[in-house]
């Protein structure tokens, strides 16, 4: 007769607390990530809880410093099944728009279709020397999979700008390029290519994980544009003797 009440206690207590977790306010998160950041990110005016909520996001790190306008976030429970916590993630900085689903499984995180894009001029929010330069046209992104396992990579992801200006230049567009990566292992392989235009980029480079990007390419003007092209080419990189201009990043 005494056990009755015994569950139906352990029931209610059981319940109360995945109330309590369910009904967690997401300004709670927010001190939690600065603090295992070092206060690299930082959440603001964050609002409903931390399994669907909102917020603006600073982030402040290697040189850089701005903050997406808006950060949303909703729990995708069905993904437990696949042994995966996972998050749909939408995020907005400037004219640029991303949404992902971001889950960590007992062995690694993954991004899972990552898509996004818009106007590249907001980029200088988070590089502010791009201000200068005035960049023009949009960008495009994806990746179909990321994973990462804290020592090794798996996965792909490009990135288009398309249709590109730049302020001191008359040319407009300049063209339409694409760069990739396709991640394996502790480096991913980086490349760049020129699907259109007059300025014709390309080259290839490596990217350690974790570690700073080494890439060599050229840069050439399309036959009979380059006058036209002289000043771009010349802030791109040093003049070769074949007449293409050099991009090194070490």
């Amino acid at each position: 007769m005494t056990m009755r009440p015994l569950r139906l206690l352990a029931l209610g207590v059981a319940a109360y607390a995945a109330f309590l977790v369910a009904t967690l306010p997401a300004s709670l998160v927010a001190p939690r990530l600065a603090e295992a950041t070092g206060g690299q990110a930082r959440l603001a005016n964050a609002m409903g809880t931390a399994w669907n909520g909102s917020a603006r996001l600073a982030v402040s790190a290697r040189g850089m410093a701005f903050t997406m306008e808006e950060l949303r976030w909703r729990f995708l429970p069905s993904r437990l099944l696949a042994g995966r916590a996972a998050f749909a993630v939408e995020a907005r900085l400037g004219k640029l728009r991303a949404e992902a689903e971001v889950a960590r499984t007992p062995l690694t995180w993954r991004v899972d279709g990552l898509r996004g894009g818009g106007d590249v001029s907001s980029l200088a929010n988070v590089l502010p020397l791009l201000a200068s330069w005035q960049p023009g046209g949009t960008l495009a992104f994806e990746a179909p999979t990321l994973a990462w396992d804290g020592d090794r990579a798996a996965g792909s992801a490009s990135l288009e700008w398309r249709d590109a200006a730049l302020a001191f230049s008359a040319v407009r567009p300049l063209g339409t390029w694409r760069a990739q990566l396709e991640a394996e292992g502790t480096t991913g392989k980086l490349s760049l290519s020129t699907l259109k235009g007059p300025l014709r980029l390309s080259g290839k480079g490596t990217l350690p994980f974790p570690g700073r990007p080494a890439f060599s390419g050229e840069a050439r003007a399309e036959p009979g544009r380059e006058k036209d092209l002289e000043a771009v080419l010349a802030l791109l990189g040093a003049r070769r003797p074949d007449g293409a201009h050099a991009l090194e990043l070490r």
